[in-house]
């Protein structure tokens, strides 16, 4: 029967290995050449985007925003036409939306 080491015992010297002949193999170039990477790889470049040109006009409204103490908001849906009415109404007359809306809910208490 073999005996066992003991763990606090001294162990034996491991004998040393000779690694000097080692060298790693030489590997075939597989990776295809950088022209046929980028064509592969359809990168976007970074670079900025062209200018907008600056004389054309906004299609958006100009903001109608003022400090009058109106504080919650309305959200209806309706058509794009009467949503163009009701701001050209505003504008031409020289209201503030909220303004226009409650003129508009006076006018209509008046009717009933």
């Amino acid at each position: 029967m073999n005996k066992r080491s003991s763990i606090f015992g001294n162990p034996a010297p491991a004998p040393m290995l000779d690694v000097g002949d080692f060298q790693p193999k030489a590997r075939p170039e597989t990776r295809p050449p950088p022209a046929e990477i980028d064509a592969a790889s359809r990168f976007k470049s970074r670079e900025a985007a062209p200018e907008a040109p600056v004389n054309l006009p906004s299609t958006k409204r100009k903001p109608m925003t003022y400090r009058t103490g109106r504080n919650v908001v309305l959200s209806i849906k309706t058509s794009q036409e009467m949503v163009d009415r009701f701001y050209s109404l505003a504008e031409t007359k020289g209201w503030k939306v909220g303004e226009t809306f409650e003129r508009a809910l006076e006018a209509l208490s008046r009717e009933s």
